[in-house]
This record gives C-alpha cells, sequence and structure tokens, in this order.
C-alpha cells in the first residue's frame, strides 16, 4: 500500500522551515512520495496577499528538482472557487489507487485553528493528520479543537507528531529581510534565492498581518 503525503500552504515563499520538517516527515512516516501544494489565498489569514501564484509555484517546482521523492501539484492554485483542503482531500481519494494512505501534514502552529477548517470530521477520515514541529506560542488553547472532534481523536493527533527539529524561519520574516535588503541565504534553499532575487519579488510592502 502506497503512503502519500501532503504538505500544502501558501509558500511564500517557500522556505527551511518547511522543508526540514517535511524532510524529516518523509522518513519517520516512511512515505512513498510527498507532494507539496500551494494555496490560492490563504483562508484564514485575509489580510495576507500572496505573491502571483505562478511564482510560488516555481520556487516550489525548483525545490522538487533536487528533492526527487517532492513533487507539486497545482491544484489549488487552478481551482476558480476557494479553495479548501476538503476539496484537495475529496480529488486525491478518488484519483489515487484504492488503498493509498494520505497523510496529510499540519504545522503546528496550525492547531488552534483546525476546528474551523471545512468538513474537519470528513479531512480526519480521509488522511491521517500529522502534526510537523512550527513555532507557536505554547499557550495556545486547544479547547474548541477538543470539542470539534473529540478528546479521544485530539490525543491521537498531538501523539503524531514528527520528531523533527524545530526550525524558526517565517515567510514573514524573509519578505521582510528582503525589502530591507538583508540576505536571506540560510533561510531558503539557493535556488528559491536566486529565484526571488532575479524575479524581483517582495520589494514592495504588501498586505500582510502575519
Amino acid at each position: 500500500m502506497d503512503r502519500i503525503g501532503i504538505l500544502g500552504g501558501t509558500f511564500d515563499p517557500i522556505h527551511l522551515g518547511h522543508l526540514i520538517p517535511a524532510q524529516y516527515a518523509f522518513d519517520y512516516l516512511r512515505l512513498d512520495h510527498l507532494l507539496l501544494i500551494p494555496s490560492a489565498a490563504p483562508v484564514h489569514r485575509p489580510h495576507h496577499v500572496p505573491a502571483p501564484a505562478e511564482h510560488r509555484l516555481r520556487m516550489c517546482r525548483l525545490v522538487a528538482t533536487s528533492l526527487p521523492q517532492f513533487s507539486v501539484c497545482d491544484i489549488e492554485v487552478s481551482r476558480p472557487r476557494p479553495s479548501y483542503t476538503i476539496l484537495t482531500l475529496c480529488y486525491f481519494t478518488e484519483m489515487l489507487p484504492p488503498g493509498t494512505e494520505i497523510m496529510l501534514l499540519v504545522g503546528e502552529d496550525n492547531l488552534p485553528l483546525l476546528h474551523t477548517w471545512r468538513q474537519i470530521d470528513e479531512i480526519l477520515k480521509l488522511s491521517t493528520v500529522v502534526v510537523l514541529p512550527r513555532p507557536h506560542d505554547g499557550t495556545a488553547d486547544l479547547s474548541p479543537l477538543a470539542a470539534a472532534i473529540g478528546k479521544p481523536a485530539l490525543s491521537k493527533l498531538l501523539g503524531r507528531r514528527v520528531p523533527a527539529p524545530l526550525v524558526p524561519i517565517s515567510a514573514t520574516q524573509i519578505r521582510t529581510r528582503v525589502r530591507c535588503h538583508q540576505p536571506i541565504a540560510g533561510l531558503v534553499p539557493a535556488s528559491v534565492g536566486h529565484y526571488i532575487g532575479a524575479a524581483g519579488l517582495y520589494t514592495a510592502p504588501a498586505g500582510d498581518s502575519a
């Protein structure tokens, strides 16, 4: 039975804070493949206006060229309506061979809002949700999530935390450094850093409260 990992996100830009935990997850979960899926617009961050999808896709594809076990899917940025995780999971459930196990990788910083994701119960039925370490407020209240999915399900979810290092890098930090003409080497893969410079991304302020 194949085991496929899905890692979604705005990826604005994709950086080592995404990729290092993702690589750990690939090995720890014994995945056969991992899909990077850039989102069209962050539903839960309405004040953030991301870079155009073609740039974010291109940066993800540059990363995938050096990580053959990773690939990039444009299903969410190509969707003409608001994109939700449940729609993506339904698509892959239909398209992948029967018996394929879908592992949905979710950053730890997303847990306090996970109960607001559309059809969270169906998400948990169609995939195995796995937690990736990400910088977060350790005092975050998870009681709404417990109420939404039940305490036993929350306990199982928290038990599926990939033992990866915590990488304190954020896309907001990278965009700010670019605007301030500061180096981003060591925060993003070299190919992504070169692309950001060549394309002139993030040089002007954008609507972002992250």
